[in-house]
């Protein structure tokens, strides 16, 4: 695709109306403004030129022969396609359900096709601005990912290691001067804060990253979790950690980095609100054929209504039980279950405990690209 071209893909199985949209969108006036427009008859045909290369807007038809526009709508979903190309469902009927169903299935907008011609081009440069915006967010996140893993990289390494080294050598000189001591047991202190944060910095590296959201496998929830829940065990041994597993629970599939740090997170912090003991709850179950949900519970301090809506937000740490935090842990988590398809929300009661609870999308056919 040439710079600056504007690409759109036009889906529909009658020969005289495809032809008919193809010849007014590709009139001189949208072509000097870089629109390049390209037609197929089928779905099938639709989903082998999107997993070819990506289209800016795809206006595709509902009700078609073989795969229809809602089945092209769920492979692309499956196939993560739905993340690069704004959809613009076609239908002759218009009416309400097929509207409600296209945006659920990940559509971004709807055209009758009894609506003039020129009355579409509003919404065909909705998507255009659509990209652009999307093009520019992953700007921003790539940069955000090159400081994160620079500054993760720099200050948990090489700089790490030299100040601890230094601060060995001058405990050794010291030892016996109970204030000079105390000094070196405060920079100690602050020396695994710098090294979380550099970890933490790691991390948010790696839920930034593209390429990281693509290495898929299959995954056993429940074998993640108990893994995952032993180890809280070990650095909690004061908090009671009961497991309510759900049956028919599938396996799935996806980025075992980004799934396990993800709940790490949220077992961390609640080990966190618990520091005096408490419960820790994991309990699973199936919401239909389209979610796996999880959910963490302690019985900690809980969260101010006031700030619930903030704990996911990158940087943000407000504990007020004397725990330190990066504010980034909660991020990554939100950021890598987004990764997968699935959601992420909080309830919570001061002084009564949290419940997070976490969606995963059921994904039985879903093959791995890499």
């Amino acid at each position: 695709m040439e710079a600056g071209q504007k690409t759109i893909l036009v889906v529909d199985d009658e020969p005289f109306f495809r032809d008919e949209v193809v010849a007014f969108l590709n009139s001189p006036a949208f072509a000097e403004r870089g629109w390049k427009v390209e037609a197929v008859a089928s779905g099938e045909e639709a989903l082998a030129r999107l997993e070819q290369a990506p289209y800016d807007v795809m206006l595709l038809d509902i009700n078609m022969p073989g795969m229809d526009g809602m089945e092209v709508l769920r492979a692309m979903h499956e196939k993560h396609l739905q993340e690069q190309t704004y959809v613009i469902m076609l239908s002759a009927y218009g009416v309400y359900e097929n509207v409600i169903a296209a945006m659920r299935g990940g559509a971004k907008d709807f055209i009758n096709k009894s609506e003039p011609l020129d009355q579409w081009i509003v919404r065909i440069e909705r998507g255009f601005e659509w990209q652009e915006l999307r093009r520019r967010k992953q700007q921003v996140e790539e940069e955000l990912r090159l400081l994160a893993r620079e500054v993760g990289h720099d200050i948990g390494g090489t700089t790490y290691f030299v100040l601890t080294q230094r601060v060995q050598a001058l405990a050794r000189r010291v030892a016996g001067d109970p204030e000079c001591e105390r000094s070196i047991e405060v920079i100690q202190q602050i020396l695994a804060r710098i090294k979380r944060l550099a970890d933490d910095l790691g991390h948010v590296a790696v839920a930034l990253d593209s390429r990281e959201a693509w290495r898929w496998e299959t995954l056993d929830l429940h074998r993640m979790l108990e893994r995952l829940a032993q180890e809280f065990r070990y650095g909690h041994p004061n908090v009671t950690v009961v497991r309510e597993w759900g049956e028919d629970i599938p396996p799935i599939s996806g980025s075992r980095a980004q799934l396990e740090r993800a709940f790490h997170n949220l077992l961390t912090n609640a080990g966190r609100a618990m520091p005096d003991g408490g419960t820790l709850t994991l309990r699973t179950r199936r919401e239909g054929d389209e979610w796996i949900v999880v959910e963490v519970k302690d019985t900690g301090i809980g969260i101010p209504p006031e700030t619930q809506d903030k704990i996911f937000r990158i940087g943000f740490s407000d504990w007020r039980n004397g725990q330190k935090g990066s504010g980034l842990g909660l991020y990554v988590a939100r950021r890598n279950v987004e990764n997968h398809g699935g959601r992420i929300e909080v309830s919570s009661t001061v002084g009564e405990g949290t419940t997070v609870t976490v969606w995963l999308p059921i994904q039985p056919d879903r093959v791995s690209p890499g």
